[in-house]
Order: structure tokens, then sequence, then C-alpha cells
């Protein structure tokens, strides 16, 4: 009798799920985007958010709750009902960067999340200054190996993808730079537009027009394809730096335990008003961002991979949040 009561509760538990999943949605969804409005991460939250609301037939408005170095925002959808109605618009910095550089993080940036879909990913590329002997990976390796701790890098800041993929290159090519970190991206460019510092790894919307101009050189990429606006340059990747990958990506996530049809739905809606030619061109447009849509277990891997270079990187050179 025991045994049969408890079989009759998960069918029953099972019968809800699925139940549940075939009326989703059906009510109004929550985006929250852990920035400030405006920015990168919010533009990318308002083309998103309009196509697959009316796709869905139910409307998904975006929560802005910037702060904590993106975890504040993180930190709610962590804790939010596992129902579909609370979602999350993130990237390296709330679920690898600032956890890693927290103790105790507010919540466990895999674990207490489920992957949905990657949407876009924006090229990262090293740029030089235009009096610096550089022109390929190569190139830039050996000068570095002939001029130990004498090339300066700029970056956004600690712990930025701009500072923590250099730091990775370091290790990985055995050589030594001195980093100078600035508050943002636009105060690292003006001083390496100005010879300052040396090099960069900085978003291709910002130093695209300095490339084209003469002012700076592009170097190498950044991500493991070549970018779609410089499709020329090599990636750090072809320069023998196998699995390299330093790019920055937005990724759509839910709660832990999401129920799977729920996720289904939400990616195959996502893919579907992703790959049209009207949100690509505006989101090229914006920031040179690139659609780039992989599945939720494609995107659970990109993460774990990620957090196996970044982690102990970030702990090796004694990252703390301010």
């Amino acid at each position: 009798m025991k045994i049969l009561h408890w079989a009759g509760v998960s069918i029953f538990a099972v019968m809800a799920q699925g139940a549940m999943a075939q009326a989703y949605p059906s009510k109004l969804i929550r985006l929250v985007n852990p920035y400030a409005a405006g920015g990168p991460f919010d533009l990318v939250a308002r083309e998103v958010a309009k196509p697959l609301s009316d796709l869905l037939g139910q409307q998904i408005v975006i929560d802005n709750r910037p702060g904590g170095g993106a975890t504040l925002g993180a930190d709610l959808v962590a804790k939010a009902v596992p129902d579909g109605y609370t979602l999350l618009l993130s990237g390296s910095p709330s679920h690898i960067i600032v956890p890693a550089m927290m103790s105790p993080p507010p919540y466990e940036g895999i674990k207490d999340f489920t992957s949905i879909a990657m949407i876009a990913t924006v090229p990262n590329l090293i740029v030089a200054k235009s009096a610096l002997p550089v022109n390929s990976m190569k190139s830039l390796i050996d000068y570095a190996k002939a001029n130990p701790g004498r090339i300066s890098y700029g970056s956004p800041g600690n712990g930025s993808i701009g500072h923590l993929s250099i730091e990775l290159l370091k290790k990985l090519a055995g050589i030594d730079m001195l980093h100078v970190p600035y508050k943002g991206a636009a105060p690292a460019v003006v001083d390496l537009l100005g010879g300052q510092t040396d090099i960069a790894m900085l978003n291709i919307s910002v130093v695209l027009p300095h490339i084209k101009s003469g002012k700076m050189r592009a170097v190498a990429m950044g991500t493991r394809k070549r970018a779609e606006l410089l499709p020329d340059l090599p990636t750090i990747e072809e320069g023998g730096f196998k699995g390299y990958d330093a790019g920055t990506w937005y990724g759509i996530f839910g709660p832990a335990r999401l129920p799977q049809p729920i996720v289904n739905t939400l990616y195959q809606g996502i893919a579907k008003v992703m790959n049209t030619a009207e949100i690509k061109r505006r989101l090229q447009d914006q920031q040179g961002a690139e659609v780039t849509v992989l599945s939720p277990e494609a995107l659970a891997a990109h993460l774990q991979r990620e957090r196996d270079d970044l982690v102990p990187l970030i702990k090796s050179i004694g990252l703390k949040a301010q």
C-alpha cells in the first residue's frame, strides 16, 4: 500500500510538471539584467525581450538590478522559484569572475542556475599602440620575451575580461607584462592612443575606428573564431594557443532545477528570434556583437571550461572583490 501510495505521488508530480510546462508561459516573465539601464546588457535584453514576448504570447519585462559586480541581480535569480518567470541575462562576471573574488560568494555560479541559451558574443582583441613593433601573436610573444616586464597592458579594471585574458596569455606563453588597470575601457583607450601603455585586450566596437584610422594596430582576435568585422585577423588560438577564448558573451539563465520542458520552450523561442537578420544587424551596429546561439548543454559546458581556466587564475593572482 505504501509503495503504491508513493508511486502515485511520484506519477502525480510528473503529470503536474508536464501540465505546468504545457501551460507555460501563462503570465508576465521578468528578465533580470544585473547591470545599469542603458548599458550593453540592457540593450541586448531589450533586443531579445520584445520578439520573444511576441513569440511566447506573454510580456517580458526588463528588471535592471545593478550592484555587487553583477552579483545582486544574479543572486535574486538564484534564489527565485524555478518556474520560468524569473530569468537572468548575464555573462562571465556574475557566474565566474566576481564570485571567485568573494569570500564567501553569495551563490554558486554554476550549480545555482539552469543554463538556457547563449545568445551573443562580442569579440575582444589584442591591440597595440602604433609605435610598438608587433603585428601578430608570434611577434608579440617574441618581443615580450626579449623585453621581460617592459611591456605594459591596459585594462578596464582589475578582474575585467581585459585583465584576466592577458593574465591567462602571460601564463600560457611564459611572458611577463605590467598590468595598468583603469576605471573602464574609455581611459584605457585614451592612454593606449597616447602611448602611455603598449597593448590592451578590448572590445571590438571600442577599438575598430582606431584600427581603421591607423592609430592602433590589431594583433590577434581573442575569440576562438575570427570576427565578422575583421575577418582577416587571425585568432590567438591560430597563433598557437589551443583552446584560448577571451570573448564577452551574453547568456540567459534560470534558477537551478528549472523543469526541462520550460527550458526547451525558452531555448527554442530564443533560438528562433535571435536568428533573424534584423537582430543580427542591430547587435552588430550597437556593439560589434555577433549572434551566437548555444544550447543549454553547450552553454553549461562553456561555463565549466571558463571556470576551469579563470578561477585558478583569479586565485593565483590574489584578486579580491573591492
